[in-house]
């Protein structure tokens, strides 16, 4: 597999939970679950696209399309008859699966077979004895061990990778520390960047060439593991982000809500509050940051700042829980789980976000909207409940963005 062909394989699989968000005339026949535990039970068939969020996401029976799933531990022993996307803290993916494995978790573990494509992104990789990959294997990972079978290339940016399996073409990598166990082959070359010397047991095969070269990645990155600093990143913006919305959505659900709609029904006040918070807040810090400096209280004007900060992100968040819950709704779904909702539009804002110049635009409007709909929300709560509107008095018109019911 070339650079190139690298580098798109690791981008489809940071873009490829758009869709979720952003295609609802294919997701209007995919079967949605979310929850605090997702199951489904062997013997059970989902006819369609399996679209799971949950803290517990297992799969025991038999998916007829795509599964895509995200959770804290997601266990899949059932069949899979198209596509594995997933991401979680802990994964694990022991049943076949037809098409492509994308997976992206703490720790992932593969124990079954795959019959096109696997692109894996963990802290540690686990390809178990008797696995077999009909095609590539692509990993970014601090430890991978692969024992099982790779039908064509196996391509790595690891900390440690131990191979103990066979390798039908080529090994390329980009490592700290190789090993080839005894037992392993590879038929065609192994070409490896690193700044130790692969460890070759006497039991080992290479059918081909041993090329080794100075650590490519301690010089000039190579546009894998560009690709996959892009996708990790992408991965930790994205838990960070849903972990934040939990403290809010949690314990203040139905602020939240309220706030996320005021996007929607008073754009223009929510971007001009937006505007003046993030514009207006830095300059009256910065002049009580000087005056600190000469009288005392030069502490207010860092506390501002970060309160700033931290209330940006959060408008970031709300931001993507309305765009999340207008998905929802566009699809027929309104009473969809305000936390699912919040996690297809974070994949759907941080997905965007990658796109260059026009997805930091975007994100940045998403804050400067959730911002001014957080200090809109904030000030009414405080404020109380609006006065009624005297009999005979028309009420003031409404303005908006109009969602479907």
């Amino acid at each position: 597999m070339t650079k190139r062909r690298l580098f798109a394989a690791l981008r489809w699989l940071a873009l490829a939970p758009a869709p979720l968000a952003l295609a609802p005339v294919a997701a209007q026949a995919a079967d949605l679950r979310q929850g605090s535990d997702v199951t489904i039970p062997a013997g059970t068939t989902i006819a369609d696209d399996l679209y799971a969020g949950a803290g517990t996401v297992r799969v025991d029976g038999t998916i007829a399309g795509s599964l895509i799933a995200a959770g804290g531990t997601v266990d899949v022993t059932g069949t899979v008859q198209r596509d594995v996307l997933v991401t979680g803290g802990t994964v694990t993916i022991s049943g076949p699966v037809t098409g492509s494995v994308r997976v992206a978790g703490g720790n992932v573990r593969l124990s079954g077979s795959v019959g096109e494509d696997v692109v894996a992104a963990g802290g540690t990789l686990d390809v178990a004895p008797g696995t077999t990959i009909g095609r590539d294997l692509v990993v970014t990972s601090g430890a991978a061990t692969v024992a099982g079978q790779v039908g064509r290339d196996l391509t790595a940016g690891a900390g440690t990778l131990d191979l103990r399996g066979h390798v039908e073409r080529n090994l390329k990598a980009d490592v700290t520390n190789l090993h080839l166990e005894s037992g392993a082959s590879v038929v065609g070359n192994v070409d490896y960047g690193s700044d130790n010397s692969a460890q070759i047991d006497s039991g080992a095969t290479v059918g081909g060439t041993v090329t080794h070269s100075p650590a490519r990645f301690t010089h000039q990155p190579s546009a894998a593991q560009r690709a996959a600093d892009t996708f990790l990143g992408w991965i930790r913006l994205l838990v960070g982000l849903f972990v934040l919305g939990l403290l809010v959505l949690l314990p203040f659900g139905a602020f939240g809500r309220r706030a996320a709609d005021a996007i929607g029904r008073e754009p223009l006040p929510s971007l001009g509050l937006g505007l003046a918070a993030l514009v207006g807040v830095p300059v009256v810090a910065l002049i009580v940051f000087v005056l600190g400096l000469l009288v005392g209280g030069w502490p207010l004007a860092v506390a501002a700042l970060v309160l700033l900060t931290l209330a940006a992100a959060v408008g970031y968040v709300l931001a993507a829980l309305f765009v999340g819950r207008a998905g929802f709704r566009l699809l027929g779904r309104p009473q969809t789980h305000p936390l699912l909702a919040l996690l297809v539009g974070l994949v759907a804002l941080t997905a965007v976000g990658l796109i260059p110049f026009l997805g930091g635009l975007i994100g940045l409007a998403a804050t400067v909207l959730g911002l001014g709909a957080l200090v809109l929300t904030l000030y009414r709560s405080w404020r109380g409940p609006a006065a009624p509107v005297p009999a005979g008095r028309p009420a003031p018109a409404a303005s908006g963005i109009a969602l479907p019911a």
